[in-house]
């Protein structure tokens, strides 16, 4: 893929970002085996950068899914796994659904606040017996009044501990 000068900016901005919000403290994380996730994720959003691909309308640039993958490769510039893996998840995971079929109403009151910053969202895929394959996935929801209960067992969620 070749990148355009804007692509290269999202890169140059965040590993500027990083160089000096999250390399310098991923010992520290590292070792209490927790990073501050609404932290860094309200500052990402503060500098557009977890809803790149998203809606306007709800907060996000609009742009195409290539500054995206620009953004990816410029989180590989974190010196740990844990802490792209959680943005990665925030931006190409919890959102993108929401953002395509969610109503107006869902991505005002969900969409908007992952965009910005405010929230962190989580992933729950993993299943005893299924792993990540979520074509076997046996967890079900069923409606019950205004409410849903949902069967089965998680494994390895992603942002679980910090999430809203």
């Amino acid at each position: 893929m070749q990148y355009t000068h804007e692509h290269l900016e999202i890169q140059k901005t965040l590993r500027r970002f990083i160089d000096y919000e999250i390399n310098p403290h991923v010992d520290e994380w590292e070792a209490a085996e927790i990073f501050p996730a609404h932290e860094v994720f309200k500052k990402l959003g503060n500098l557009g950068m977890l809803g790149l691909n998203k809606p306007e309308a709800f907060g996000g640039a609009g742009l195409d899914y290539s500054y995206a993958m620009a953004m990816a490769e410029a989180l590989g510039h974190i010196s740990c796994g844990g802490v792209p893996m959680a943005i990665g998840v925030q931006t190409d995971m919890c959102t993108p659904a929401l953002a395509r079929f969610g109503s107006d109403e869902l991505r005002r009151e969900f969409l908007a606040p992952a965009i910005a910053g405010d929230t962190v969202g989580c992933i729950g895929v993993s299943e005893l017996g299924a792993g990540s394959d979520v074509a076997g996935l046996k967890s079900h929801a069923r409606k019950d009044g205004d409410d849903y209960l949902i069967s089965g067992q998680k494994m390895w969620i992603t942002n679980s501990l910090q999430a809203d």
